[in-house]
């Protein structure tokens, strides 16, 4: 329930504090007195996209803030609990939304900082805001068949049927990608076989090449390494002046003398470390000597396999790591395709099955659609007829979506399908007897729409938890008399929480448990000390509204009447007629006090 709506610096609103009642509240102004904006701060806290203009010129930041008291909701509770927000002992949930002229806007939850995709979500269990334009909703199939699968229970079937569409349609995609990918493999893997046969022979080895060219140089050379290396080895160990044994003389020499001279303890040092570095490099050369391979037939096979490397790289533009990893690749692609009928086959199955459960689905929903669309009907009538509609008959048309190239089967036809199911969904009617049956968004006239609008709404909130409704203008197009069964549906629908209504009509406001009257008026306290120019750009205008007193919706309920005499100050006996609107309005909220009218009508 909404206990209080606060607005501030919002178009022409300075500064308002609504209270809301129990019951029907009824709003009321002249045109273009800013009832609107009522609703419009309200469809705000629902999450509604915000113009930044609105913000009232000369302020900074304009805002919205709602006080719920949402104790005796166990429904809202619940579902504010599982998105996390906290509600204290006493229930009341505190709603703000900010517009700022410079910077982002913001949301507030219970004086916390928020997000709007968070507003959105609670807003609409908390609030429905809706105007006359919304009779338009009744051209829209979308509309139609939503409200019929709401009024069945049937979202637990649609949400299986989008589920296996997606599944559907995941599963048939892999499928045409896979036969994409075996059609096009199929062109190529004689290529790639003859690819992977090529590289597999060529047993690239990431090490061989790099030791190729210093074997390369080994063979090229042999004769003079092999010279040269005999050449070194003699000087270091053989000869009349072998290196070796000069060393070993000089530390023969000095050995005695170290001890009494620590240079030439350095210098003996040094002498006996190179005698090892001679000892060693002598060793090396034999070895080396003993290895050289002089056979010339050696150097053909390196030339052959280092040309083997730079061709395999220049063919396929890869380093030696590069072309070891292509051919891995080609394995995997020919193990693939060679074993792609299983996949393609086992793809298959997959989507068969999946186009079989989204079948299965959409049969369900187009079933139940079908059986109990009269009953949906039956019960809209009786709310509608009572709207000065007596002989109103209505019609949900559930038909299905024949497509050739559609996935599923229903009725020995081929349907399309989307995420809300197989059938086109068209509500007609018969407004007058002995007429034909007809779209109504085609036969109904703008006030028939309205009040069918209306019924239809008040159907809904009779089965859903929202505690408060906002009817903006819904009378627009009604007559006084017509608005009477219009103003006491509204009342018994204050069963199920709070109804605001915004009017023009006398007759409606008359049935309100609260009367509120909105008006725009010249702010004269705030005007300029100066010219009268000066004073007159100083004056704002702004907005204001009050709850009435007894005498004071006597006279705004005379005003509404309108006439000339009212309006020329002769307004007796428009006062009289509005005391005895108000009279009766008021005892005809008694008397529904006292029925289930809407009960009556569910039942």
């Amino acid at each position: 329930m909404l206990r209080e709506l606060r607005v501030g610096n919002l178009a022409l609103v300075d500064e308002v504090i609504l209270p809301i009642g129990e019951g029907l509240t009824v709003l009321t102004g002249e045109t273009g007195a800013g009832k609107s904006l009522v609703a419009g701060g309200l469809a705000l806290l629902c999450g509604k996209t915000a113009n930044k203009d609105l913000v009232r010129r000369g302020e900074e930041t304009a805002y919205v803030e709602g006080v719920f008291d949402c104790s005796e909701q166990p429904g809202v509770l619940a579902f504010l609990g599982e998105i996390g927000i906290r509600i204290g002992v006493d229930g009341v949930l505190v709603l703000r939304r900010e517009l700022r002229r410079r910077g982002r806007s913001r949301v507030l939850i219970n004086g916390l900082v928020s997000s709007l995709p968070l507003l959105e979500r609670i807003g609409p269990r908390l609030l429905s805001v809706q105007s006359q334009d919304q009779q338009r909703e009744l051209g829209d199939s979308g509309y139609i068949r939503r409200l019929l699968d709401q009024m069945q229970g049937n979202e637990t079937c649609v949400a299986e049927l989008a589920d296996a569409l997606a599944c559907f349609r995941r599963v048939s995609r892999e499928l045409a990608e896979r036969r994409q990918e075996q059609a096009f493999a199929g062109e190529q893997l004689d290529l790639w076989r003859y690819q992977y046969r090529e590289l597999t022979a060529a047993q690239l080895d990431v090490e061989e090449e790099a030791s190729l060219l210093e074997q390369l140089q080994l063979k090229q050379h042999a004769s003079a390494l092999q010279e040269g290396a005999a050449t070194a080895l003699q000087r270091l160990t053989a000869g009349p002046e072998p290196v070796r044994d000069g060393i070993g003389a000089c530390i023969a020499t000095l050995d005695p003398l170290a001890q009494h001279s620590s240079r030439l303890a350095a210098v003996l040092d040094s002498l006996q470390q190179a005698e090892d570095a001679v000892a060693q490099a002598a060793l090396e050369l034999d070895r080396f000597l003993d290895g050289l391979d002089l056979d010339p037939a050696g150097l053909d096979e390196l030339q052959e396999r280092k040309a083997l490397y730079e061709e395999l790289g220049r063919k396929y533009q890869r380093d030696v790591p590069g072309l070891i990893h292509l051919c891995d690749d080609l394995a995997e692609k020919i193990a693939r395709q060679e074993g792609g009928e299983a996949d393609l086959g086992a793809l298959t199955e997959q989507t068969e099955n999946a186009r079989r459960r989204l079948e299965t689905a959409a049969k369900e929903l187009h079933r139940l659609r079908s059986a109990h669309a009269a009953q949906v009907a039956r019960r809209a009538e009786r709310y509608i007829r009572r709207l000065a509609l007596p002989g109103l008959e209505l019609e949900f048309r559930v038909e299905l979506r024949y497509d050739d190239s559609g996935p599923v089967v229903i009725d020995e036809r081929r349907c399309a399908v989307a995420e809300h199911g197989a059938d086109n969904v068209s509500l007609f009617v018969r407004t007058n007897p002995g007429e034909r049956m007809g779209d109504v968004a085609a036969v109904a006239s703008g006030g028939e729409r309205s009040r069918i609008h209306l019924g239809l709404t008040a159907m809904q909130r009779a089965t859903a938890e929202v505690p408060l409704l906002l009817l903006d203008e819904i009378d627009a197009g009604l007559g006084m008399d017509t608005a009477r069964p219009v103003a006491r549906l509204l009342k018994e629908l204050t069963t199920a929480g709070q109804v605001v209504c915004i009017t023009h009509l006398p007759t409606m406001a008359v049935h309100g448990d609260t009367h509120v009257t909105v008006a725009k008026v010249v702010d004269r306290e705030r005007a300029g000390q100066g010219p009268d120019d000066e004073a007159r750009e100083a004056e704002r205008t702004v907005v204001r509204i009050a709850q009435v007193t007894t005498q004071e919706r006597i006279a705004e309920i005379a005003r509404l009447l309108g006439g000339e005499g009212y309006a020329s100050g002769d307004s007796e006996a428009q006062l009289s007629y509005a005391r005895q609107l108000l009279a009766s309005g008021q005892a005809a909220l008694s008397a529904a006090a006292g029925s289930d009218s809407v009960a009556e009508i569910d039942d």
